[in-house]
């Protein structure tokens, strides 16, 4: 697989001439499936069809773009993450008391649940555009025609999956709405996952194996399908396209340093050169010589026009130059830390060093400790400089120089000799997080984002994640010893010595796999939900020793065993320094739909999710493929 830079920059080129509206209003209802141009113009051609489909390769990235971007939304309900700006009244922490139907769901200081609804429900609609005017193209070759519905499956798909696992039932909607419609009805998520299935095989069978990077290959296809096939059950063949895409596709891990090194501040924090810290740089993400890339963001600074800051330092950073409790003092009582430009500048700059952070996402002990159970992990490392410890920062307040304190340049102290804290919000301000992950150069950084993290390409599909698809696809099987040697085979890449056994596996063990290789890509909370369906299918036994069922995932789910065992924050008595505290229940593992979106939908029946208010009035959802397909006529 390789990228043409000129093809990528001509189809970006046009995108922005016929780019879809980005925006997350409120418009899933309206029948104007693509707003500012005509279907039965656009679709007209294969370029117009072509640049359709880069505008949903394009509306995907938002989920991984931006400040609060929507996957921190997703991080913060699971067991990895929290919201971490302690400052505000808003965030969603107190999960019990701020998450309703009615709350503000899709803002940068609250929460991005809605923006799963609107953007997943605008990528079905967009899909389906081009799904139902793919015929009207005069003499459209076939072979060409099937790639484009296979990639508009793709995108309808990628999109249902998480509108299933975030919000349960809703509307299955297959073809192109071009009426005003208020009569939607939720359908159960079975029923939608048989319709995903079915679109995704044919994906497999006709999207073409290579492409360029960003667009949707055959790979992306049985990625997705693997995750379809384990959805419903079908684990026989989940492990037969995940062998495929593993041994037969062209893809390979990536086990030696390649690409472009980069060593942003080694007079401050040196990089020992490694292939985890290679395999994550944007330079490195989309190039021929990585045979790991599945599926990626593209995003680069050469195409101004269409860049988007990932802003994924500011995100992920703990903030380290507030005011007030957010303070980190020397021992001596001094303000320790500055991430200003004027002030840092050629002397010890940890903004440039590291990036400017603003604790947005509070990563929990589980997710910065107790997973990391081998020293050897090149993906925990401080001395390579993958990992980053508060301790290995040091003080760089440029007061402390000018006044002689003997502190300026030593290590970070969490405590005085007395044992006091010298910070007082450890939320926010104090936690580790995998640099090798998340710094961003940026060529703007001094003039414009101030090192919260610039454009770069991004992972949404590596082989990694397949061979942590198949361990848990093998552990549903009961084959523990094939899923042991898979979570090996990455735990080998990354220098581990500490290796599993069968008798070490349970799905725990693969999650924990999992959140040591994917943080900050993968979909966390929708996996954990997705994972919760499956055992109560099965109705297997967790490593709690507990099991469930379907009908009261809601009140009882492998989502909050874990939510419960590993965030140390939610339901432990924690509270920010502005008072809120951290809570979550059991119905948290879906989300509430807008009660807008309900209100709106005045002819039909949109159900609420149990545990907000509106369940009382749910009806019957459809529960069968015919009638789903029935109903949007």
């Amino acid at each position: 697989m390789k990228i043409t830079l000129y093809k990528t920059a001509r189809i970006l080129l046009l995108l922005i001439a016929v780019q879809l509206p980005m925006s997350c209003s409120k418009s899933w209802l309206k029948p104007d499936p693509l707003s500012f141009y005509e279907p039965t113009i656009t679709f007209t051609s294969r370029e117009g069809l072509e640049a359709a489909i880069t505008s949903c390769n394009r509306n995907l990235s938002h989920v991984w773009t931006g400040e609060a971007a929507p996957i921190v939304t997703d991080l913060i309900f699971s067991d990895v993450a929290v919201i971490g700006t302690t400052d505000k009244s808003g965030p969603a922490q107190d999960l019990n008391a701020l998450i309703t139907p009615t709350s503000n769901n899709n803002d940068l200081n609250t929460n991005k649940i809605d923006f799963f609804w609107f953007e997943g429900y605008k990528g079905v609609k967009y899909a389906n555009t081009i799904i139902s005017n793919v015929d009207k193209v005069p003499g459209l070759d076939p072979t060409l025609r099937d790639q484009i519905l296979g990639m508009a499956y793709f995108h309808r798909a990628f999109r249902y999956l998480w509108l299933v696992f975030d919000f349960g039932d809703v509307p299955l909607l297959t073809k192109e709405i071009t009426s005003p419609k208020f009569n939607f009805r939720s359908t159960k998520r079975e029923v939608i996952l048989q319709q995903i299935v079915k679109d995704m095989e044919f994906a497999v069978e006709h999207v073409p194996a290579t492409g360029d990077f960003g667009m949707v290959t055959k790979g992306a296809c049985q990625q997705l399908l693997i995750k379809c096939y384990l959805a419903v059950g079908e684990f026989d063949k989940a492990i037969a396209v995940a062998n495929s895409l593993i041994t037969s596709s062209g893809y390979s891990l990536m086990e030696a340093p390649f690409g472009t090194f980069v060593n942003p501040m080694p007079a401050v924090h040196n990089i020992t050169r490694n292939v985890i810290w290679d395999l994550h740089r944007g330079p490195n993400k989309s190039i021929a010589t990585n045979k790991e890339t599945i599926y990626n963001i593209i995003d680069r600074e050469d195409f101004a026009n269409s860049r988007q800051d990932l802003i994924v330092m500011r995100n992920v950073l703990p903030f380290i130059s507030g005011t007030g409790n957010q303070l980190i003092n020397t021992p001596s009582g001094k303000s320790g830390t500055s991430t200003s430009y004027t002030q840092t500048h050629d002397k010890i700059d940890l903004r440039k060093t590291y990036g400017r952070g603003v604790g947005i996402l509070r990563p929990t002990w589980y997710s910065t400790n107790s997973i990391w159970d081998d020293t050897d992990d090149l993906r925990h490392s401080s001395t390579t400089g993958n990992w980053m410890r508060m301790e290995d920062m040091v003080y760089n307040n440029p007061s402390l120089l000018t006044s002689g304190d003997p502190y300026y340049g030593k290590p970070l102290e969490k405590y005085n000799s007395a044992g006091k804290l010298l910070v007082t919000d450890t939320i926010r301000c104090w936690y580790d997080w995998p640099h090798y992950k998340v710094w961003i150069e940026s060529p703007r950084s001094e003039t414009v984002d101030n090192y919260s993290g610039g454009a770069a390409d991004w992972y949404i599909y590596r082989l990694a994640e397949t061979y942590l698809l198949r361990a848990e696809a093998y552990f549903w099987k009961g084959d523990k010893g094939a899923a042991a040697e898979d979570l090996n085979t990455i735990r080998r890449r990354a220098h581990c010595t500490k290796m599993y056994s069968a008798a070490d596996i349970t799905m725990g063990t693969i999650m924990d796999e999992r959140a040591r290789e994917l943080f900050y890509e993968e979909l966390r909370h929708m996996e954990l939900s997705r994972v919760s369906y499956i055992f109560a299918l099965t109705h297997k036994a967790d490593e709690f020793g507990k099991t469930y069922t379907v009908a009261d995932l809601s009140k009882s789910s492998y989502w909050y065993e874990r939510v419960t065992k590993y965030n140390n924050f939610y339901n432990k008595g924690v509270k920010t320094v502005y008072g809120a505290t951290f809570t979550a229940s059991p119905y948290h593992i879906l989300w509430p739909i807008s009660q807008a979106e309900i209100n709106a939908n005045r002819e039909g029946q949109l159900n609420q999710n149990f545990g907000y208010s509106g369940y009382e009035f749910n009806k019957p959802p459809i529960d069968n493929l015919q009638e789903a397909i029935d109903a949007q006529n």
